[in-house]
C-alpha cells in the first residue's frame, strides 16, 4: 500500500511556486468578474492545456460535483500547503477573494524568501570554502612542493635558518588551521543560540530578521482573510521559516495556555521597540496592520544586514588569502632565485 502511494506520488506532475502563484492570480481575476468560487476553480482547472496537470487535478472537480465546499475542493489539488489552506477555508467566512489575494501574498513571500537566501548562502558557502581551503593547500600542497623545490643553503648557518624558517612557516598554516575550526564552532554554537533563541542574532542577524519578517507577512495575510489569531499561530508554528517558527511556536503555546494574545506575542525574538506595538493592538485587523509593519521593518533590517555579512565574509576571505600567499612569498622571497615562476604557479593555484 505504501509503495502504491510512493509510486503515485512520483507520477504527479510538478507544480511549481510560480505555477500556484499564478492559478490563485487566475481564480482571485473571474472573482473579480463576479464568478462564484466554485465556477472560478473549475474554469481555472478545465482552462489547464496540459493534460498531466489537469489528470493530477480532476479530484478537485470531483469534490466540486460531490458538493464539497471549494476549501476542500482546492485540498484535494495536492499542491497547495496547509497554510493556503488553512486562509482559503477561513476566507468562505470572510471573502474569497480577500483569501485568495492573502495566500498569493504567502506564496510569494516564500518563493522572494527561498530564493534571497539561497543567493546569500551560495556566495557564503563559495567565500567559507576559498577560507578553508586556501590553508589546506598550503599545508599539503604549497610547503611540501617547496621543500622539494628550494635548493637548501650549504652553509650550516643558513641552513640552520632556512629549517627555522620553514618551521615557522609549518606552524603559522598550522594556527590558520587551528583558527578556521574555531570560527567553524563559534559559527555553528551561535547559530544553535540564535535558533533557539537563547541569543541575540548577532552576525546572522540577515537570517534572523529576514524569517521574522516573512512570519509577520505571513501573519498578516492570515489574519486579514479572516483567519484567527490562534489559528495563524497554530499554522506559524509549522510553516513559518528558519527562526521565525521558534517565535511562534512559544506564541502558540501560549495562546493554547489561555493567555491573551497581546501577552502571548511578547516571546523572545522580537524587539523591544515591537513589543510596544504587539501589546497595543485591539483586533485582529490592527494585528495584521501591525504585523504589516513589523514585515517591513524587519525586511530593511535584513537588507541592512546581509550587505554587512557579505562584505565581512568577502573580507575575511580576502585577509586569509592574502595571508596564505604571505606565507608562501615570503619562504621564495627568503631562500629561491626563481621567485617570478614560483609565485605565478602559486597564484594559479588559488
Amino acid at each position: 500500500m505504501n509503495f502504491a502511494l510512493l509510486l503515485q506520488s512520483l507520477q504527479r506532475e510538478y507544480f511549481s511556486p510560480s505555477y500556484k502563484i499564478a492559478f490563485l492570480n487566475a481564480m482571485e481575476l473571474r472573482l473579480r468578474a463576479g464568478v462564484s468560487p466554485g465556477k472560478a476553480l473549475r474554469a481555472v482547472i478545465e482552462a489547464e492545456s496540459h493534460p498531466a496537470k489537469r489528470r493530477d487535478m480532476a479530484q478537485a472537480l470531483q469534490a466540486l460535483e460531490a458538493g464539497e465546499t471549494v476549501a476542500s475542493a482546492m485540498v484535494r489539488l495536492g499542491f497547495f500547503d496547509p497554510t493556503v489552506i488553512a486562509i482559503l477555508t477561513a476566507g468562505e467566512r470572510a471573502g474569497m477573494s480577500a483569501a485568495i489575494s492573502a495566500a498569493v501574498t504567502h506564496l510569494q513571500v516564500r518563493q522572494s524568501w527561498f530564493r534571497q537566501h539561497a543567493v546569500v548562502w551560495f556566495v557564503l558557502a563559495n567565500e567559507m570554502l576559498s577560507v578553508a581551503y586556501a590553508p589546506v593547500l598550503l599545508y599539503t600542497e604549497i610547503l611540501p612542493w617547496m621543500r622539494r623545490t628550494i635548493s637548501e643553503p650549504t652553509a650550516p648557518a643558513a641552513l640552520m635558518a632556512y629549517h627555522r624558517d620553514m618551521q615557522i612557516a609549518q606552524n603559522l598554516t598550522t594556527a590558520l588551521l587551528v583558527l578556521n575550526v574555531l570560527l567553524f564552532l563559534f559559527a555553528v554554537v551561535n547559530a544553535y543560540r540564535v535558533r533557539r533563541l537563547l541569543a541575540a542574532p548577532g552576525v546572522l542577524m540577515f537570517f534572523a530578521d529576514g524569517s521574522m519578517s516573512v512570519g509577520f507577512r505571513l501573519a498578516a495575510a492570515m489574519l486579514q482573510s479572516g483567519v484567527t489569531i490562534e489559528a495563524a499561530a497554530r499554522e506559524l508554528a509549522l510553516q513559518a521559516p528558519g527562526w521565525a517558527r521558534r517565535y511562534w511556536q512559544a506564541v502558540n503555546h501560549q495562546l493554547e495556555s489561555s493567555i491573551e494574545p497581546a501577552q502571548a506575542l511578547l516571546q523572545r525574538g522580537v524587539y523591544l521597540e515591537e513589543q510596544s506595538l504587539l501589546a497595543s493592538h485591539a483586533n485582529a485587523r490592527q494585528l495584521a496592520q501591525t504585523c504589516n509593519v513589523l514585515s517591513d521593518g524587519r525586511a530593511y533590517r535584513a537588507r541592512r544586514a546581509r550587505d554587512l555579512l557579505l562584505v565581512g565574509a568577502t573580507v575575511v576571505t580576502v585577509v586569509y588569502v592574502f595571508m596564505t600567499l604571505s606565507v608562501a612569498a615570503w619562504i621564495y622571497l627568503t631562500y629561491d632565485a626563481t621567485l617570478g615562476a614560483g609565485l605565478e604557479a602559486l597564484k594559479n593555484g588559488f
